[in-house]
């Protein structure tokens, strides 16, 4: 569906970790604000930890992420994450995206004449998911020709992708390879935004990796469950002129109001809700629940 006016949003993301035995120590990174961006406003956003940790430090990424390392020095048996966040989503108007061919856009990408030209490189080359194969430009070329509006290329791409793949959950590992992916042809968002930066990078292109989280809908007269809804992934191209526009391979869709975006990078790696280590504890069970519920619309 798509919204005319702007939509404010609640999000709550909770992450438990229990431990067979005690934990004596763990250090943390978090990334778990939603980004400040022209067409999403962050309204609050706060993070509550139990155990209380120690340590607690906030920074910027290289990619501009909002980052919290924590540390937790005391034993325990359990830890629980608590973000809570309201965000306001715009629409994104995407007149102009169509403007720049892929002969262009390639030529100045090999070429930079601008600062973002030069910024958006970084995101032309390989990173720790994501690696440039023959395979992947041969697939992505039945999309792409040289005159052709990228724009008009990505959106029959992303179509393509949703089309030939299918969505199963569990069907794959956070190790789980683009090629092995092209190879099954299932996966999960996270899988689909991997495959789709792998083949733009394999043919010239700048995409990033984007987290998230999207708005879902219960089945007509069904209740919304609470925790039904799940972080999700998708891609952002350079376009030129025009700036980065969102597509959403697993949805075949431009994202608009009902994606929130977390953070961005160059693959999954760049952008791990939460990573660290821990000594100690045994075995861990890790249980996250997402819940992002629409409220009063922003007034204009």
């Amino acid at each position: 569906m798509i919204q005319s006016t702007p939509v404010r949003y609640r999000i709550l993301h909770v992450t438990e970790y229990d431990y067979s035995s005690p934990a004596s120590l763990c250090h943390n990174m978090m990334r778990l604000s939603p980004r400040r961006l022209p067409y999403q406003q962050v309204e609050d956003s706060h993070v509550d930890i139990d155990p209380v940790p120690v340590v607690r430090r906030t920074r910027l990424d290289r990619f501009g992420n909002q980052c919290e390392f924590f540390s937790i020095e005391s034993q325990h048996h359990s830890m629980v994450i608590r973000a809570t966040s309201h965000v306001v989503r715009d629409r994104v108007h995407t007149n102009g995206a169509e403007e720049i061919s892929f002969k262009d856009l390639r030529q100045r990408l090999r070429n930079p004449n601008s600062e973002d030209d030069r910024s958006a490189q970084e995101f032309c080359f390989d990173s720790k998911y994501v690696r440039t194969r023959r395979e992947f430009s041969d697939y992505a070329m039945e999309c792409f020709r040289p005159e052709r509006s990228v724009h008009e290329s990505l959106l029959e791409m992303t179509a393509r992708i949703y089309n030939e793949f299918d969505y199963v959950p569990n069907s794959t590992l956070v190790s789980t390879t683009p090629l092995e992916v092209l190879r099954l042809k299932k996966g999960v968002c996270q899988d689909f935004a991997h495959l789709q930066i792998a083949c733009l990078r394999s043919i010239g292109l700048a995409a990033r990796y984007v987290s998230g989280y999207l708005l879902t809908r219960p089945a007509p007269g069904q209740p919304k469950l609470i925790g039904a809804d799940a972080s999700h992934a998708w891609v952002s191209v350079y376009l030129g002129d025009f700036g980065w526009l969102d597509y959403d391979p697993t949805n075949n869709l431009v994202p608009d109001c009902e994606h929130i975006t977390l953070a961005w990078g160059c693959d999954y790696e760049d952008v791990a809700p939460v990573t660290g280590v821990v000594v100690g504890g045994g075995l861990t069970t890790l249980n996250v629940s997402v819940d992002v519920s629409p409220e009063e619309s922003s007034p204009e």
